[in-house]
């Protein structure tokens, strides 16, 4: 996860999103809830010069799973997005 934070913190989407995979499949919640914000347009915004491009449905998946490991931040922002 710190490796994770840092990846994130320098615009490396990309290679965090590969490492919170691998947490999130290990039973991290927060690697789940972070992951899914990593597709979030709210959290994103708009495409940006990285080409990073927002993913609901992949950011509702994440979200899920995040939600079946305990992470109550995560089923507060799927209820969010259903509305």
């Amino acid at each position: 996860m710190k490796r994770a934070n840092g990846l994130l913190a320098i615009g490396d989407i990309a290679a965090a999103r590969l490492l919170l995979e691998r947490a999130a499949d290990a039973q991290e919640a927060d690697a789940a809830l972070l992951l899914a914000r990593t597709y979030d347009p709210l959290v994103l915004g708009t495409k940006d010069a990285r080409a990073i491009t927002p993913d609901p449905a992949q950011a509702r998946i994440w979200y899920r799973r995040a939600a079946e490991l305990g992470s109550q931040h995560a089923q507060q922002r799927l209820t969010q997005m259903q509305d």
